[in-house]
């Protein structure tokens, strides 16, 4: 059963991809991402993390936003990972102009591996509160990465579809993300993740080279 629900999201993802594609004749916009990523594991099935993101925008000229995350995680099994979070985000809105912004997300990650390769298939539920306003969407991201036995470099690629559960239709995505990248375990305790994201939205695209540097103990 979990093997035709996998099939069945990669080919609903292909499927978006494809219809997605023409759209990307706009005018993007070039970001960066800076996180900086601590996680403790608190026995075989606990871990607590936090994480602190910076991000700019308008072709690097301009801050877009600081970002503040707490979570907590557990692992029923060897497949599967839940997870929940909170989130606040400091956002520049120009002219001097600030606002702050709150986010609470609730996750179920399942993890298959074959030999070399290593996918993972995320469902993430979240509620963002914006200046008494309301938003809430479900993302959906499919990973496929390359996990060898030995070595500290795995190349990956993932795809991510923002889906509104408000008043727009469910069907329709919000949002996608295309991220190619690498993970280097730099040291027993570090972790390097390098990656180019192309982000799909009506309003604007956006092409963002990120970095993520993680601290695990």
């Amino acid at each position: 059963m979990s093997r035709i629900i996998l099939n069945t999201k990669i080919w609903l993802f292909v499927l978006l991809f494809g219809m997605s594609f023409p759209a990307w004749a706009q005018s993007d916009d070039f970001n960066t991402w800076t996180k900086f990523k601590v996680n403790h594991k608190i026995d075989s099935r606990f871990s607590v993390s936090g994480d602190l993101e910076l991000r700019m925008k308008d072709d690097v000229s301009r801050l877009d936003r600081w970002g503040l995350t707490v979570g907590g995680s557990y692992r029923p099994c060897s497949f599967l990972n839940l997870g929940v979070g909170y989130e606040t985000h400091l956002r520049n809105l120009g002219d001097s102009d600030w606002k702050l912004r709150h986010r609470y997300h609730i996750s179920a990650t399942a993890n298959f591996r074959y030999q070399w390769l290593k996918a993972s298939l995320r469902e993430r539920f979240q509620q963002t509160f914006d200046r008494g306003d309301s938003e809430t969407r479900l993302r959906s991201r499919l990973k496929l990465s390359y996990a060898p036995t030995k070595g500290i470099v795995s190349p990956y690629f993932s795809v991510e579809i923002y889906q509104s559960l408000d008043d727009t239709s469910f069907w329709r995505a919000d949002r996608m993300r295309y991220r190619p990248g690498v993970e280097i375990a730099l040291a027993k305790r570090w972790s390097l993740d390098a990656f180019y994201c192309y982000q799909y939205a009506s309003s604007q695209g956006r092409h963002i080279a990120g970095i993520e540097v993680g601290y695990s103990f």
